[in-house]
């Protein structure tokens, strides 16, 4: 059954609260760290091609670091015929510092606007089995983060990202939505309803407006379902949740 008008969550605010964290836990530890990426890291397996600005010729985009008074930067490089850009990637954090080391890569080359090329999902977090990513995008040949307005919520705690995969304590979705809007993806987290087989889900609308997404108009959408039944009633959660019904090219989730 849907509602839109929402369903009570007080019973389940704190069972979420601890399922985010523990699906958030890094998988490894950042002490002792010597180099800014791990062993096997190569550039490589950080490093996707494809038609970014919609100009027909291949480019490339790829996660790389400088190091500066001891530290590492991180930040995702895009290679067109206009030439190369860069983004720094913040990296406050143990467990930021950690999953950038480890696991920052592109995973995705979509299309989400109706501007020509495509745009960049990149792993920046990375827990037990939730994946948080960012999108990135060119402009004027330019690469620019596509942040999340201020005004709209965040649909992760981690900043301006949305996330895929999850456990069955807590499980996330984000995909295309063009048969809702136009420029438009969709976010879902879907968690226990109690001790039963049924599950709530949530649904929330982001747009791209410029280079950056807003929340739509559209109300968040809350359902009870059998678990049996979440992929097929709700299919941004299919290929564990990572765009699959996106145009373009997304990476197996096993993989990235």
């Amino acid at each position: 059954m849907i509602d839109r008008e929402g369903l009570p969550l007080r019973k389940v605010g704190v069972v979420l609260v601890l399922a985010s964290v523990a699906a958030l836990v890094p998988l490894v530890s950042a002490a002792g760290i010597t180099r800014c990426f791990a062993d096997g890291d190569t550039l490589e397996r950080r490093l996707m091609r494809g038609n970014l600005d919609g100009d027909g010729v291949p480019d490339e985009v790829w996660v790389g670091a400088s190091r500066s008074d001891g530290r590492c930067r991180y930040y995702v490089f895009a290679r067109t015929m206009s030439g190369t850009s860069r983004v720094h990637v913040p990296a406050p954090d143990k467990f930021s510092r950690s999953s950038l080391r480890n696991f920052a890569r592109p995973i995705a080359l979509v299309r989400v606007d109706a501007v020509a090329g495509r745009e960049i999902a990149v792993n920046l977090l990375q827990g037990a089995s939730v994946q948080p990513f960012g999108f990135f995008t060119m402009r004027l040949g330019v690469l620019r983060r596509m942040d999340i307005d201020e005004d709209s919520p965040q649909p992760l705690a981690a900043e301006n990202m949305f996330a895929s995969g999850g456990g069955l304590s807590l499980m996330f979705g984000t995909d295309c939505a063009y048969a809702e809007s136009p420029r438009t993806v969709v976010f879902s987290r879907a968690y226990p309803m109690g001790n039963g087989p049924r599950y709530i889900v949530e649904r929330r609308w982001y747009q791209v407006r410029g280079y950056f997404f807003a929340r739509t108009s559209h109300p968040t959408q809350r359902a009870s379902v059998r678990l049996s039944r979440l992929r097929a009633l709700f299919p941004e959660f299919r290929k564990d949740g990572l765009l699959p019904h996106c145009d373009g090219r997304v990476l197996d989730p096993r993989l990235a």
